[in-house]
């Protein structure tokens, strides 16, 4: 884990250990899959410096702090065509663009380093404590950078969380469940081309992996545990339970502490999105109990929309031990903008697909464009917006720069899990969510994109501008 303000990681090829024999030859943060967990205090300024030491063919490559709200230049963009890649396939990228204009001059090349600046601030105040993780985000080759092992977890502490009676220490574990396809060596394959496009370009693999372990097991104490769950595959959905029936308590989604706790047998999460669960292993001593995905029930069968059937990680229950630990019935109130938010929508993103032999995924009916911005909110202010998906495949809609207050879903009142504010919102086929977001400290592009990464790289982003008011 590394705590530091000042970080510098190379990124470069790796031997991996992941299946018995042969190592796997992965991309990494470090020299490890995943990257190092990174574990910064809320308001102090931090530093991170990435050596790109990956070949040239690997062209050019960017890190979004996925949840970090951050000044544009420092969020990750996607940037537009180069020489390394001088065409997009479902982006519509004119070449003529300057370096500023695509966001070119961002990126990191073969050779080359950039340092991004993350201050933990916002608003006026430290950024409220939170699971994030990092990723690459590269136009047209997130999913396949990703896949290849750019990921890496970031949590963020404050005065507030530190203040609760919580598990800490070992028991405040961090998990990053990703799945991959390997071949009889244990390399990974290259499910991606041309023929996987929209509807049908949902990369998943056969192998289930926690923190780059395949079914692995845990030593725990028979007391109370904080997991921190993040879902950092390309397509696929886990619906969390616990092989003895116990239910879990909900703290937090990927944008901190919520309100207030939720009591849940299964906790669905969609891939990008996070959750913090309290799980006491106080009446399983001697025990070992599974962290599982199991059938979603209730969903459409869809594609995208349905989970993963199988064990994720067993937790090996040791003696039970004095624990002083509880869970309060109030964690985080919400922040005042959100109770202020209208709930009449100002501006709609719909999801649709495009036609033709390889068609391309839509929001408002046009692909991404990284010189044009869809929106332009104005810096200080709250708006409210609709996410709306009219495909048959369901989407995992993500939005860039600040947490968004989930005020209804299909017209109704949200469940109390996703009544707080999150950044990351599960959207099936028919689907649409209104929510409020407030725009403070940054001006510039962001972007807005399905986290299911395959649709994102094959057209499924879009960018709001946040513009001075006036």
């Amino acid at each position: 884990m590394i705590t530091d303000a000042e970080i510098a990681l190379d990124i470069r090829s790796a031997q991996i250990p992941i299946l018995p024999g042969r190592p796997t030859t992965m991309w990494t943060y470090g020299g490890t899959f995943p990257g190092p967990t990174i574990r910064r205090p809320a308001g102090e300024r931090t530093r991170a410096t990435f050596r790109h030491l990956l070949p040239p063919t690997a062209g050019e490559l960017t890190v979004h702090l996925h949840g970090g709200h951050t000044a544009s230049a420092d969020d990750g963009q996607p940037g537009g065509l180069t020489a390394a890649q001088p065409r997009s396939l479902y982006c519509d990228i004119s070449p003529r663009l300057s370096d500023r204009e695509s966001g070119n001059d961002l990126l990191i090349a073969p050779g080359a380093a950039r340092t991004y600046t993350y201050e933990l601030f916002e608003d006026g105040a430290p950024e409220r404590a939170a699971f994030q993780w990092y990723h690459d985000h590269r136009l047209d080759r997130t999913g396949h950078n990703v896949w290849r092992g750019l990921a890496g977890m970031w949590i963020i502490d404050d005065e507030l969380d530190a203040g609760l009676p919580l598990p800490r220490g070992e028991r405040d574990i961090p998990l990053m469940i990703t799945d991959r396809a390997f071949d009889r060596h244990n390399q990974l394959t290259e499910p991606f081309g041309p023929a996987a496009h929209a509807p049908d370009d949902g990369v998943t693999g056969r192998s289930v992996l926690v923190n780059g372990a395949h079914l692995p097991h845990h030593r725990v104490a028979g007391c109370r545990h904080r997991l921190r769950v993040l879902n950092a595959s390309n397509f696929r959905s886990y619906n969390l339970e616990l092989s003895n029936g116990r239910s879990m308590v909900q703290i937090a989604t990927e944008s901190g502490l919520m309100p207030a706790p939720v009591k849940r047998r299964r906790v669905l999460l969609g891939p990008g999105e996070r959750a913090e669960l309290i799980v006491d292993f106080r009446a399983s001593a001697g025990e070992r109990v599974e962290l599982r995905s199991v059938r979603r029930r209730g969903g459409p069968d869809k594609l995208g929309s349905r989970s993963y059937v199988g064990p994720l990680i067993e937790f090996r229950v040791g003696r039970r031990r004095a624990d002083a630990t509880r869970v309060p019935r109030t964690l985080r109130p919400l922040p005042a903008w959100a109770a202020g938010a209208s709930p009449t929508p100002e501006r709609h993103w719909r999801i649709s697909i495009g036609r033709g032999l390889r068609p391309a995924w839509l929001i408002n009916g046009r692909t991404f464009d990284a010189a044009r911005a869809d929106a332009f909110p104005a810096l200080g202010t709250t708006e409210t917006w609709e996410l709306r998906n009219d495909t048959e495949v369901a989407h995992l809609m993500h939005l860039h720069h600040t947490d968004w207050y989930l005020i209804s879903r299909n017209g109704r009142r949200p469940a109390p899990w996703e009544a707080c504010l999150k950044e990351t919102f599960l959207l099936d086929p028919g689907e649409r969510v209104v929510v409020a977001g407030r725009f403070a400290d940054h001006l510039g592009k962001f972007v807005v994109h399905c986290h299911m990464i395959d649709h994102e790289d094959h057209g499924l982003m879009s960018q709001f501008e946040v513009v001075e008011p006036g």
